[in-house]
């Protein structure tokens, strides 16, 4: 049996026509919400209002490196080792490299060229001279300071773990202030601390050759002697007299019988007096 609750007809009536009604509206509201974006670009064509690209907070930077972190990690022993940075112009304007600013300056990186054309590359080396440094890690920096229409940097890193069993020269660098014509003498001294074997006394460390890249400075080779440890040391003997006016950069270069540390550098700078004090009698 069904059950009869007895609406009105007019009730169900009412009823029948509202679902018709909805019907009907569904498909023009489709139709309005499809041409509504067509409808609002005329009337954004018809303002003038023109869409904006979007920019970016910061420009690419011209200058890119194919690494910006050379990690050689724990190498066997030599006296040198580089780290090669390769760079690119990728940008589209002309750039010029005004600095190269090495954490320190031991590192010594020198480029050839400064102005870089886009597509145009070059390379820089940061060199570490082993014997100059003190055993175990190593992070060493440069910054690259650049222009290609704004002012930019870039840095790059070198990280190595430098053996303990080495050749060390002390001190590593040397300055001197010559302001008259007496002589001024220091001393280089190389230790040997890697081991030697037993069966090998000709692997030990000897001094074949120094001498200096300025000519007015005498290098002389000293008598070899162990330290109070055991160590196998050497010194080289640096004299300086008679400095022309100015300052001089050079280097003390010592040759020995070991391959891995066949040629030693001890930067060395001099001081001498100033120029107006050429003409003047030194004492």
């Amino acid at each position: 049996m069904v059950a009869d609750f007895g609406w009105p007809e007019s009730w169900e009536t009412s009823r029948m026509d509202a679902s018709d009604q909805q019907g009907r509206w569904w498909p023009r509201a489709l139709w309005v919400a499809a041409l509504l974006p067509f409808v609002l670009s005329l009337v954004v064509h018809a303002s003038g209002v023109k869409a904006r690209p979007v920019e970016s907070d910061t420009a690419r930077d011209s200058l890119g490196f194919e690494q910006y972190l050379v990690n050689l990690g724990s190498p066997p022993p030599r006296s040198e080792y580089l780290a090669r940075f390769a760079f690119r112009n990728v940008g589209s304007q002309p750039l010029k490299i005004s600095e190269l600013k090495p954490s320190c300056g031991c590192l010594n990186p020198r480029l050839d060229r400064k102005e870089f054309a886009p597509g145009e590359g070059g390379e820089f080396f940061l060199r570490v001279r082993a014997a100059n440094e003190k055993p175990g890690p190593h992070e060493y920096t440069c910054r690259v300071l650049y222009d290609d229409g704004q002012p930019r940097e870039a840095e790059v890193r070198f990280k190595i773990s430098l053996p303990e069993e080495r050749v060390e020269i002390r001190p590593r660098s040397l300055i001197v202030y010559q302001f008259n014509n007496q002589p001024t003498t220091k001393d280089v001294t190389i230790t040997d601390f890697r081991a030697t074997p037993e069966d090998r006394p000709l692997a030990r460390l000897e001094i074949l050759e120094a001498t200096c890249t300025l000519d007015w400075v005498e290098v002389t080779i000293g008598e070899a002697q162990f330290d109070e440890i055991g160590q196998r040391q050497q010194k080289v003997i640096v004299t300086i007299t008679d400095v022309p006016p100015g300052r001089h950069d050079g280097s003390i270069i010592i040759r020995t019988n070991i391959l891995e540390y066949a040629e030693l550098r001890v930067p060395l700078q001099v001081d001498g007096p100033s120029p107006s004090d050429e003409h003047t009698p030194r004492k």
